[in-house]
This record gives structure tokens, C-alpha cells and sequence, in this order.
């Protein structure tokens, strides 16, 4: 039987129709050895391709098995995310070598349009991981950033989207073979599993296998973060305990994560978080909620309170005539004033020393001294 006169394998077909076009299938001296006869083996790859919603062709060429876990390609994973309506972007900055020095990758999701989730991966960044030193790096430096980029940001956005599998084989502490396929090298090497692609796990040993030969016990490795990354109930619980303490804002909530880990390097997505991380961060938030104010609310409760203690007290219309003087434009709410000006209003209030006169000669001044939209403090 030919290419040309295959059964269909629809997405409807029953088992045994599917069983049928894999015995078909295997027959074909187009496709990889481990499939070749083997038509257990090509089910196999069918049934994960249904289970992703890709052809069977798609899973096996582009999903990886990592020390039984599988991994996909980082093409696969953005094809699932914009297959599920989500908007994503990637794009590489350069230094003045011309080298890659940055890789972007924004999703928007279809439900949420107005927000944009955002990851980036630096060269200094893949260093600081020390992830720089494998092959896959050394030879595809520009696409390995990007890899990294679009499967941080496709966990953050939308991981519901990827079936399970939002990493790619590097991630989970492979490197790549010049051939294209790829080996474990964060675990001792095990008979049959290097660079396991699908067709490679349900592949059956061609002969058994040899007795091991005197050797130094293989030296245990650190697993790669991933495997102890945040779990999905952890993710719905800090979100909802985020909410509940008032912490909508994606900045405000990563401020409050690294108050509370004080980690040497920040932390720039949840799902950077390990299990032990984000279970500390819980235990926070449950513990004392009212410490989870984020550091605008802080600011603001701070600018009241340095108002409410001039020598002079101040109506609140007097105080949002004094904000819009000194800022050069209208300001009807705490809304008006960026996180910045915040900052700065507590600075030049602590500066009066609680004198009203203080103040209003801070009000003069930037009526006076401004040039175009230059603030005096």
C-alpha cells in the first residue's frame, strides 16, 4: 500500500478505523525506523496527536519525550496558542555587533484584549540561568532566545492552551544532537533515552539490552527548575488571595512576591516561581493580608497623611487645586498622578516639614519656574 491510499485518519474515526490506518501507515518506507512495522507505535503517536489537536505527522516530529516528560517544540507551542485566538508577537534586539542580545514575545489574549502579557530573555539572562554553555546554544543562540521568550510568556498567558506541555526539550535540561535529535544531560544517561522523540518512547528495544559494565556511580544532578515549578491549583489560589488583598495591578503584584521572597535576582513572572516560592508567598498573603498593599495604595495613604499633617489644614479641593498647580494640568482623583509623581509628592510634602507656608511656596514656585511641562521637584 502507497502514501496515496491511505485510509483517512479523521479526527471522528472510531479505534478500529484509527488502528487501520496505523497498520497502513506503518508500511511506508517514508517514515523514521521506530515506525516502520510498527504499527502499535504509530497509533500511539496518532492518539497524542488527538490529544493536542495536531496531526499525527505534527506530534511526531515536534514532541519531544524528556526523562518521561514530554516537551514541544517552541513552533508547535506558538501554533497552539494563536490556534486557540490569541494574538502572538516575537522579535529579537540586537547589540551594535549585531549579535542577539534580546528576545520579546508578547501574547494578547482574545478574551482580554486590552492587556498585554510580555516575557523577555537577555543573553545575560541565559548566562545567569547557565544555560549558555550547551550546544543548542552555542549554535542557535537567536532562536533559543526566542524558544525561551515565547514559552515564558505562552505559561503566563494562556497555558491552558498548551495541553500540558509548555516547555520545550531545553527547558527540561536537554541539549541537541547535530542531527537534529536530542539528549539528556541534566540526569544520568539511561539504555534507549537520549533525544527520545515520541517515536522514540513507544519504540520497542530492537534487541535486549547489554548487562552493565563496571562503572563509577553516575554522579545525581540537580533536576532543572522546571520540574518544580509552580503548580496550576497554586497559581488559581495566589491569584485569588492577590485579588482579595487588593493587588490587581501586574506590577504591584510582582513588587509583593519579591518583598516577600527577597530573592538576589526579581522575579518577573509568576511562573518563575517554584512550588517552595509560591507556597511562601501564600502563606503571606494568608497570613497577613493587610501587608499585601500594593505600593501605590501605600504611597497614597502616605501623601494623606502628610497633608493631614500641615500645621494648616487643607480641604480636599484645596488639595487637588494646590496638585493641579504643581503639575501642570488638571487633577480630580489620585487616578491623575502616575506612580512616579506618587513618589515625588511624598518626597517634597516630607521636605515642608508639616508647614503649610512650605507647601504653598512649593505651589508658587512650580507656577513660576515651570518650563512647558517641567515639574520643580
Amino acid at each position: 500500500m502507497t502514501i496515496d491510499n491511505l485510509p483517512a485518519a479523521r479526527v471522528e474515526s472510531s479505534l478500529p478505523e484509527r488502528q487501520e490506518y496505523a497498520k497502513a501507515l506503518s508500511v511506508s518506507n517514508l517514515l523514521p525506523k521506530q515506525y516502520r512495522d510498527q504499527p502499535g507505535n504509530v497509533l500511539y503517536a496518532i492518539e497524542f496527536g488527538r490529544a493536542l489537536g495536531v496531526e499525527p505527522i505534527v506530534a511526531i516530529n515536534q514532541v519531544h519525550i524528556i526523562e518521561q516528560k514530554p516537551s514541544a517544540s517552541s513552533a508547535l507551542i506558538s501554533s497552539l496558542v494563536r490556534k486557540a485566538g490569541h494574538r502572538l508577537r516575537v522579535w529579537v534586539e540586537r547589540d551594535q555587533q549585531g549579535r542577539p542580545a534580546k528576545a520579546i514575545a508578547t501574547i494578547v489574549r482574545h478574551d482580554d484584549p486590552e492587556f498585554e502579557f510580555r516575557a523577555e530573555w537577555t543573553m545575560a539572562r541565559a548566562q545567569a540561568a547557565g544555560v549558555t554553555g550547551k550546544q543548542v546554544w552555542k549554535n542557535y543562540p537567536e532562536a533559543m532566545l526566542k524558544a525561551r521568550a515565547i514559552t515564558e510568556v505562552a505559561r503566563e498567558a494562556c497555558e491552558e492552551a498548551l495541553n500540558g506541555i509548555g516547555y520545550t526539550a531545553e527547558e527540561l535540561g536537554a541539549d541537541q544532537n547535530p542531527d537534529g535529535s536530542w539528549v539528556v544531560t541534566t540526569a544520568p544517561e539511561r539504555p534507549n533515552q537520549p533525544g527520545q522523540t515520541i517515536r522514540d518512547a513507544v519504540a520497542q528495544a530492537a534487541r535486549p539490552a547489554a548487562p552493565p559494565t563496571p562503572a563509577a556511580p553516575a554522579p545525581l544532578v540537580v533536576q532543572e527548575k522546571a520540574e518544580r515549578m509552580i503548580t496550576e491549583p497554586q497559581q488559581k489560589k495566589l491569584a485569588a488571595l492577590m485579588r482579595e488583598a487588593g493587588i490587581t495591578d501586574r506590577a504591584a503584584a510582582l513588587a509583593f512576591i519579591n518583598k516577600v521572597l527577597r530573592k538576589e535576582q526579581e522575579v518577573t513572572s509568576r511562573k518563575d516561581l517554584t512550588m517552595d516560592e509560591a507556597g511562601r508567598v501564600i502563606e503571606a498573603l494568608e497570613q497577613a493580608p493587610e501587608s499585601a498593599a500594593s505600593p501605590r495604595a501605600e504611597l497614597e495613604q502616605r501623601i494623606v497623611a502628610l497633608f493631614d499633617g500641615l500645621d494648616t489644614a487643607l480641604s480636599g479641593e484645596d488639595r487637588l487645586r494646590d496638585l493641579s498647580k504643581l503639575l501642570g494640568r488638571t487633577v480630580m482623583s489620585p487616578a491623575d498622578i502616575t506612580d512616579t509623581e506618587l513618589g515625588d509628592l511624598v518626597a517634597l510634602l516630607e521636605d515642608c516639614g508639616g508647614k503649610t507656608s512650605a507647601w504653598d511656596a512649593a505651589v508658587d514656585a512650580a507656577e513660576t519656574q515651570r518650563a512647558g511641562d517641567e515639574v520643580p521637584f
